[in-house]
């Protein structure tokens, strides 16, 4: 027989709710954790994610085309997650079959919140998620340095979330963290920005400096509503720099019938 493993004592109840949250354990709650990573962040204020620039969303639901900086790459199973032009959740696998060509999305997608590499196959090189015409970025995989050799992220690294619709994002925890030290000019800028799409507009939530590491805990978690588009910005203040970013929250849903 079969016994479930409840994050909870059976006579105190008295286990984390966030332990019970990761353990898909409460309903309607969702855990998010998003991680953006940039080598080289620049003096422009914008989102820390796999390409230097500003991060554009799709104006509408679009195709969206995966290709890889390698012809190897013919048989990489990738997984794209994001929302549709209603901000509902979809998400869709597809295989590469001719690497640089790349293939097509079955779905339109309107907003990117993961890409990654599905069933732990080690990619030759770089995954881009694009328009059709690979002519705007969506999402990448970029390669990193380990034990001297060049391997696959495994899944994209940028610091954006979209919320459903339905849904708010509670935010719990952001961590910044950069190699500028703070003396003179070597130091680096925060920024959370958000669009909210139902009603247009777009708030600079907080801005902050900080030198090597900028950190908040929420007593009180921060809401941000359906339909909503955060950014989690970063800059140096003198020439380029690489800064991460982990931001952690639960998405709940707003009706549970």
């Amino acid at each position: 027989m079969s016994v479930t493993a409840w994050s909870i004592t059976q006579s105190g109840r008295n286990e984390p709710f966030l332990l019970q949250v990761a353990r898909n354990q409460i309903s309607w709650h969702t855990p998010v954790n998003i991680f953006g990573y940039q080598g080289s962040v620049t003096t422009a204020l914008q989102a820390v994610w796999d390409v230097v620039g500003e991060y554009i969303v799709p104006a509408t639901p679009i195709q969206m085309r995966i290709y890889s900086s390698s012809a190897s790459d013919t048989a990489v199973p990738v997984t794209v997650i994001g929302l549709d032009g209603d901000f509902n959740p979809i998400s869709e696998t597809l295989t590469l079959t001719n690497g640089i060509t790349g293939v097509l999305t079955t779905k339109l997608f309107y907003r990117v919140n993961i890409f990654v590499v599905a069933d732990g196959i080690d990619p030759v090189g770089i995954l881009t998620l694009s328009n059709s015409g690979k002519t705007v970025i969506y999402a990448r995989i970029n390669l990193d340095t380990v034990s001297g050799a060049l391997k696959s992220a495994g899944r994209s690294q940028m610091s954006i979330y979209s919320v459903p619709a339905g849904h708010t994002f509670y935010l719990y925890r952001i961590d910044a963290y950069s190699s500028q030290g703070g003396s003179g000019n070597n130091f680096a800028n925060y920024r959370v920005q958000s669009k909210n799409n139902v009603t247009g507009q777009t708030f600079e939530i907080l801005r902050a400096p900080f030198s090597n590491n900028y950190s908040a805990r929420r007593e009180i978690p921060f809401p941000y509503t359906e339909k909503t588009d955060i950014q989690w910005q970063a800059s140096v203040e003198t020439g380029t720099g690489p800064i991460g970013i982990i931001v952690e929250g639960i998405l709940i849903k707003n009706d549970a019938s």
